[in-house]
């Protein structure tokens, strides 16, 4: 079976992640309405202000925004490209141009967007682990190399001259695209592991009444395995060389939104795994 090539590849993209932005705008939209309405339906004390003021609310508001402008990038470029150039060899040139400005600046919203990502899914291993902070050394020492990486990829980029659709230019970046990946899925695999161990080791000890089905999906939900699993997609299609990455990446913000609001909108109606409130470091017991 044929690689697809570079044109369909975004053409494909476009509608993809338009597609995906729209889920992740209606799942913000109905996580803000559940949060300012939490009080009633979880049955809280706390206030409206506290819900949308949390480290958490600001990192996903922060997150969305991020994902929104690298979508109407996206956008961008297939307006011009396939309307102001409308010339089928202009268009690859212009796709296949990793240097040009709105290209760089697209990767740097995506950057961004994994690194937020990446560091929401780590708070979240914190809380679950009851804020022991050995837990999350690994994920922060990989959040630190992965933003590092990021800056190096970004420099490249901007110092990148056209060539022969980009082939070069996997070569230059190499090492600093194997470093980031590696770290990346790294992280998000330990930190999903941990996560998943943790709600089944709490789930123990409580009622089975939900099906197998829908705990399958809360713990998925849960541990951000939908942006893992996105993560390991795209690295096959990046060191593959297939122009499938372009798809594969440039929908990956909207990926790490979705599954990080999705986490939010369980905390926000109260369905998520909690562990008990306490100042000493989880040992072990159930919560």
């Amino acid at each position: 079976m044929p690689d697809i090539t570079i044109l369909p590849a975004n053409l494909a993209t476009v509608v993809l992640d338009s597609f995906l932005y729209g889920l992740l705008f209606l799942l913000f939209t109905l996580t803000v309405y559940f949060l300012a309405t939490r009080r009633t339906l979880a049955g809280t004390r706390r206030t409206t202000k506290h819900h949308f003021t949390s480290l958490v609310f600001i990192g996903v508001a922060a997150l969305f925004l991020v994902v929104t402008v690298h979508w109407s990038i996206v956008i961008y470029q297939a307006f011009f490209a396939f309307i102001h150039l409308a010339n089928p060899v202009a268009e690859d040139a212009f796709y296949a141009n990793l240097g040009q400005i709105s290209e760089v600046i697209k990767n740097i919203f995506l950057f961004i967007a994994i690194l937020l990502g990446d560091a929401l899914v780590t708070y979240r291993l914190w809380v679950i682990w009851g804020r022991n902070r050995l837990v999350v050394m690994f994920p922060l020492f990989a959040l630190s190399g992965l933003a590092v990486t990021a800056l190096g990829i970004i420099i490249q980029l901007t110092h990148w001259e056209p060539k022969l659709r980009g082939t070069l230019f996997h070569d230059e970046s190499q090492p600093w695209t194997v470093t980031g990946f590696v770290l990346s899925l790294l992280a998000n695999i330990y930190s999903t592991g941990f996560i998943i161990f943790r709600i089944r080791r709490v789930g123990e000890g409580k009622s089975r009444s939900d099906s197998r089905l829908m705990s399958f999906l809360a713990i998925s939900v849960e541990s951000a395995a939908f942006q893992t699993l996105w993560l390991i997609v795209a690295a096959m299609t990046q060191f593959g060389r297939s122009d499938v990455e372009f798809i594969a990446t440039d929908t990956f913000p909207a990926i790490v939104g979705i599954s990080n609001t999705l986490i939010h909108a369980r905390v926000g109606l109260g369905w998520s795994q909690e562990p008990a409130q306490s100042p000493k470091p989880y040992n072990g017991d159930a919560v």
